[in-house]
């Protein structure tokens, strides 16, 4: 993977005007949202300070700031670090002077703990840099720091370092023998499509960007299509290695990847969802994530090349099916049109995947 010299894509010029707030004096970027319960839409957002903030909207009450690091469905976060995700009365991550801090709902925590320890020593068996589990409590886990800068920042030169790096790794995960699967929660076809199913539905019930309503049609094609798909994988042939399941991330993309180029070492973050799966998933959700990048106009066309040749070699070399691979990348592309809907920035993103979608 040499001979190419990658230039950063210019701005961001597919995007539009992030969305704001303006409550009680306080100005209000938005960042990101999630759907909630019974209507409500929760969204991240930076204030004046530059600090990250929830705020919560409820049908017929209207929106509420919630104050700075404090959620009390979250009772171990308090201010003193440095807050960098708060998703209202569901998860926040601080970065502490120990490392970084995941605080969740009481009975969480255990869960995510176990699964970063059981993935994290596989990738880190594989040559990955993985975060360690310092301490948990019901409501917490605190993770050691893993060394490299997002991949998205990286010099030109670093790039196809970090992809040559992440080929070899990565393969060496899908390919290691896990024995038996007591520690492990599976995660197959069918199971995707219900996350697929799932976010449709909450596109449905928010409509954000009106996608819903003016591509009613489209998604009912759309979802039909990916279920159906889906859950013809599940056909295997009974014995074959090809069709085992696999160690999975369950959320690889290039925000959770860093690279340390020093030290020619590639960082993985985030394992809470770790699963055994379809080695086609994480491959194909990290594809997709590339090409939106390109779309983002955050990646060049060059750079993404280098990004999609190690994935189709890393394909290659744990034997991925190319028909499962088509699939989960169209069930990748439908779940992102519903995700990035709800990013308001970001919806003529989400449109222009919905056009993609076969």
């Amino acid at each position: 993977m040499t001979g190419i010299a990658p230039q950063r894509a210019p701005g961001a010029e597919h995007s539009q005007a992030p969305m704001q707030f303006d409550i009680n004096g306080e100005r209000l970027i938005v960042r990101r949202s999630w759907p909630g319960k019974e209507g409500e839409r929760i969204y991240e957002c930076r204030d004046s300070l530059q600090r990250i903030r929830a705020v919560v909207e409820v049908p017929e009450f209207g929106v509420k700031l919630t104050p700075y690091a404090n959620d009390r469905k979250l009772p171990s976060l308090q201010p003193g670090g440095e807050l960098i995700v708060h998703r209202a009365g569901k998860r926040a991550v601080d970065c502490t002077s120990r490392g970084f801090v995941k605080h969740l709902r009481a009975g969480k925590s255990a869960d995510v703990a176990a699964a970063t320890t059981t993935m994290g020593a596989l990738a880190e068996g594989a040559g990955f840099s993985v975060p360690r589990v310092l301490e948990t409590t019901e409501h917490s886990v605190t993770l050691s720091t893993v060394p490299g800068r997002p991949l998205m920042e990286l010099e030109q030169e670093c790039w196809a370092l970090a992809w040559d790096e992440w080929q070899a790794a990565w393969s060496r995960i899908v390919l290691s023998d896990v024995g038996g699967a007591d520690d492990w929660q599976t995660h197959d076809a069918a199971a995707e499509a219900g996350v697929v199913g799932t976010w449709l539905a909450n596109l449905r019930e928010h409509d954000p960007g009106e996608l819903a309503g003016r591509f009613a049609d489209r998604l009912t094609e759309v979802e039909g299509g990916v279920h159906e798909a889906l859950l013809s994988l599940d056909d295997r042939t009974q014995g074959t290695a090809r069709n085992e399941l696999v160690p999975a991330h369950r959320d690889l993309h290039d925000g959770q990847m860093l690279f340390d180029c020093a030290n020619r070492r590639m960082g993985v973050l985030d394992f809470d969802t770790a699963v055994l799966a379809d080695r086609e998933l994480d491959l194909a959700n990290l594809e997709v994530h590339i090409d939106l990048r390109v779309m983002q106009g955050l990646l060049s066309e060059d750079m993404a090349l280098l990004a999609r040749i190690a994935i189709a070699e890393a394909s290659r070399v744990v034997g991925a099916d190319a028909r499962r691979m088509a699939v989960y990348r169209e069930a990748t592309r439908a779940r992102l049109v519903c995700v990035y809907a709800f990013r308001p920035q970001w919806v003529p993103v989400a449109e222009r995947l919905l056009d993609q979608l076969g």
